[in-house]
């Protein structure tokens, strides 16, 4: 397939999310924050990147449900279950000898084979058991789509729709959902159709400027309604707004993947900095916990407090700009090429 530049720039722009997030966490879920210009700053960003997981899954549902080419299923599990469940259990190993030295886990196999079943062992990890979990479908994804109408694939979006975004968001609103068996198509499997489907299909023009203000109007809701509902509440963040599968997310969401689609944004020639980070997109996300941790417990000359507003920008550029020279040394060494595919 044709390289594409506006996937390049929603790879980079997602890896750099990505970290946004977690260097923000720190501060949304400070108690003593009380809501004031930190905490909104904290928010603010984190309501600018919420998006990026599901960007990531749509960007390899388009890959993976476009491709024509006829490959047998042990092959392609072969192939791609093992760019996963390598770098899966390298990162785990990694990240629990970090924990046991920090003494936060006590050390034995039964332990470590137990978290690494349930994915307990870092937070970010979460990850790669649920694109494995839409490696080990696809196949059977791409016989449905190789016969579906687009009208077929709008359906299935649809009942996505109504089974993870709708009764997500009403089982917030009012406690309870309606009980209808939709498994099939559940959770981040809509956002991979979804990837595939808007990259496939062109959209009227008309169709796009509704998608645009409803991108904007997703990030304000995402931001407002997160700050009035952590206010009242007893936890210092309501964290619904955040969710990948909030109706304010996934407006955010499908609204950039449009805009990069369709707009001159998206075809915007990358600087060669911007090459490297699209490439290394993977291993940023893999490593730049390890990262965030080493500098806040080893380098805390370089990984100082600033307010929010000044302080995340700061702390994101570092942690980004250091992974990702992490992650083309780790690419360069045959030995260590495994770690990130």
């Amino acid at each position: 397939m044709k390289r594409l530049l506006y996937f390049d720039w929603l790879r980079i722009l997602a890896a750099v999310a990505v970290v946004v997030i977690h260097v923000s966490a720190g501060v949304v879920t400070d108690r003593s924050q009380n809501y004031t210009s930190p905490w909104m700053a904290g928010n603010f960003y984190e309501s600018l990147s919420r998006w990026a997981v599901p960007m990531f899954v749509m960007i390899s549902g388009a890959l993976m449900l476009s491709s024509r080419r006829e490959i047998p299923t042990a092959e392609f599990l072969k192939k791609r279950m093992g760019k996963i469940v390598i770098p899966l259990l390298i990162w785990s190993v990694i990240y629990y000898a970090n924990e046991v030295r920090k003494g936060a886990y006590s050390f034995s196999m039964s332990d470590f084979v137990e978290r690494l079943a349930t994915g307990d062992i870092m937070y970010h990890l979460w990850f790669l058991y649920m694109i494995a979990g839409l490696y080990l479908i696809t196949p059977l994804l791409k016989v449905l789509v190789r016969n579906a109408k687009r009208t077929d694939i709008e359906y299935f979006l649809i009942l996505w729709l109504i089974a993870s975004v709708i009764m997500h968001w009403m089982t917030y609103m009012v406690g309870y959902r309606i009980e209808i068996e939709l498994f099939f198509v559940s959770h981040y499997v809509g956002y991979y159709m979804l990837g595939y489907y808007l990259f496939t299909y062109d959209l009227r023009p008309a169709v796009r400027k509704l998608i645009y203000a409803g991108g904007l109007a997703g990030w304000l809701i995402t931001f407002f309604m997160t700050y009035r509902g952590s206010v009242s509440s007893d936890d210092p963040l309501e964290y619904f707004w955040y969710d990948e599968h909030s109706p304010n997310v996934f407006l955010i969401t499908i609204a950039l993947f449009v805009l990069f689609k369709y707009t001159a944004v998206g075809r915007t020639p990358l600087p060669w900095v911007g090459k490297v980070i699209s490439e290394a997109s993977f291993g940023i996300y893999l490593i730049h916990v390890l990262v965030m941790q080493t500098l806040h417990e080893k380098f805390d000359f370089v990984w100082f407090n600033l307010h929010p507003a000044i302080g995340i920008p700061y702390k994101t550029v570092l942690v980004v700009a250091i992974s990702t020279i992490l992650v083309y040394i780790i690419k360069k060494v045959p030995v260590l090429r495994g770690m990130i595919p």
